[in-house]
């Protein structure tokens, strides 16, 4: 019994009931000193303590590790904060707890920007992005330090005395904590070794999609399609009924695919787009069943193989391209990213040069050709 007792309990429940009870016997203890803020103090730290299971009434998951994250930041700033007296004689107790209300603040900054490239809504690199986390870390950290100075001088708290009691240092503690978590965050990114940095923030984005994504990303591929399909035709979105066959004969034409070529050429030299096939100029889904492609690599690597032999390969990275379903129809969904270098369109052993204007592609060549060139790609 007791055994199965035990192997019910994880180690977030352990350190949550631990922190509890010495808070009760911190409230005890306060209570008979007649200390009244540090009462108060513990009856929130107390109550912080089912912060997990609030949230989860609400349908907000949070891992073991972001429960004993919340727990340490609520038992080393509220409780122990305000009986740091009983440690005055440690010059490093002060500095620990501020580490640990600069780490929180950390997570705050890593959860946001994480959430953002989540979302597809940043684009950079890693390193990139580890960066702007830190630089919002800090900043939060900044922001904490106003507040406290705030606080201090209007009610008459001592909040500033955690830490060192100097701003600077306590702002390089700041920006230490900022490393540390951002840090972890760039590993796992990069080389996806798990550590509690990261490991917990993005725990908890995964298990709660609808606290940290925008409705637009919680949309199936199949919806977001539809969507952009509902848009219309425009400069940067176009719509081609079939990649290889013509529609009226019902035969394999090269035509056909000369056509999907240009478009993608023209978005490669112009500011990108997406090519959506399999869809009529009125916007209607067709589906891909008339390409008579045996399975999808097939047509993957027909698609694969048109860029290569008449685009070229060193262009292949401009395009992503993705097969959905839509009500057993599939439609090929093609994003073209623009190029730095000039992209040919080989043709009877020729090369042309097509752009986009307004929704439609166009050839140049001369002096038009020279001059866009000029201009376009500097």
């Amino acid at each position: 019994m007791i055994k199965r007792v035990f192997s019910k309990m994880t180690v977030g429940h352990v350190i949550t009931n631990i922190v509890r009870l010495i808070l009760i016997i911190g409230f005890i203890s306060s209570l008979n000193q007649g200390r009244d803020l540090a009462v108060a103090f513990t009856i929130i730290a107390f109550v912080s303590t089912f912060i997990s299971k609030i949230l989860s009434n609400f349908g907000i998951k949070t891992g073991t590790e972001t429960q004993i994250i919340i727990l340490l930041i609520i038992y080393g700033s509220l409780f122990l904060g305000e009986i740091r007296g009983i440690f005055s004689d440690l010059w490093w107790w002060d500095i620990l707890l501020k580490g640990f209300a600069a780490l929180a603040l950390s997570f705050i900054g890593l959860t946001v920007i994480l959430s953002l490239k989540e979302q597809e809504l940043l684009d950079t690199s890693t390193f990139m992005t580890i960066s702007l986390a830190f630089a919002l870390s800090f900043t939060l950290g900044a922001i904490w330090e106003i507040i406290e100075f705030s606080l201090d001088n209007l009610f008459g708290f001592a909040l500033q005395q955690i830490g060192t009691g100097v701003v600077v240092l306590d702002l390089i503690i700041d920006a230490s904590a900022a490393f540390i978590v951002s840090a972890g965050g760039y590993i796992y990114q990069k080389k996806g070794i798990w550590n509690p940095m990261s490991g917990a923030v993005l725990k908890m984005m995964k298990n709660n999609p609808k606290l940290f994504k925008s409705s637009n990303s919680l949309e199936t591929p199949a919806e977001k399609i539809i969507s952009i399909i509902k848009k219309g035709e425009g400069p940067k979105l176009e719509f081609k009924s079939s990649i290889r066959t013509n529609l009226y004969t019902n035969s394999i034409d090269k035509n056909i695919e000369f056509m999907l070529l240009k478009t993608l050429v023209a978005y490669f030299n112009s500011d990108g787009g997406i090519l959506v096939v399999g869809v009529s100029d009125k916007g209607e889904i067709i589906g891909l069943d008339k390409d008579a492609f045996v399975n999808d690599d097939k047509l993957k690597l027909h698609i694969n193989n048109l860029i290569k032999d008449n685009i070229g390969a060193q262009f292949m990275h401009l395009l992503h391209y993705e097969l959905i379903n839509i009500d057993g129809k599939k439609i090929l969904k093609m994003d073209c990213s623009p190029s730095n270098k000039m992209v040919f369109l080989k043709d009877n052993n020729q090369e042309e040069f097509y752009i986009r204007n307004g929704p439609a592609t166009m050839k140049l060549s001369g002096s038009t050709l020279i001059d866009y060139i000029s201009n376009h790609f500097g």
